[in-house]
């Protein structure tokens, strides 16, 4: 994926260079540095499109960093399921309990059910409604 940012004005240098740290920081990525089109006529934007792309862009930076961590966490929970289940035997049980909520078979269970009593058991949720 690849975003444009035009910066322009007296302090572009100053904005540019927090907007390079805030990528190489949030992101690991270093920005590329492009010199303005010189045929190209100034655009002004809608100053409320602008400040809520503004305002979007941390809550969505956010939202992508805890998909790509509850995605490996996924690839993890994977490979330990199937290792759980390629060792039990039929006598075997493993079982993943946290707080109120009901024990959780992990020679049965699905990867999104492991997944989501880690999440909960991490951040103090229960599934159970009467629990705070």
């Amino acid at each position: 994926m690849s975003i444009t940012i035009t910066i322009a004005g007296p302090k572009a240098p100053a904005l540019a260079a927090e907007v390079e740290e805030f990528l190489a920081d949030a992101l690991g990525t270093d920005a590329e540095r492009l010199p303005p089109s010189q045929d190209q006529a100034i655009q002004r934007g809608d100053p409320l499109a602008v400040a809520a792309l503004v305002l979007a862009v941390p809550s969505a930076i956010v939202a992508t960093l805890d998909l790509a961590a509850r995605a490996r966490l996924a690839e993890r929970i994977d490979r330990l399921l199937e290792r759980v289940r390629g060792t039990a035997a039929p006598a075997d049980s493993v079982r993943l309990t946290s707080g109120a909520a009901p024990e959780l078979d992990l020679i049965t269970a699905k990867r999104d059910a492991v997944l989501d009593r880690l999440e909960q058991a991490s951040d103090g949720t229960t599934s159970d409604p009467t629990k705070g």
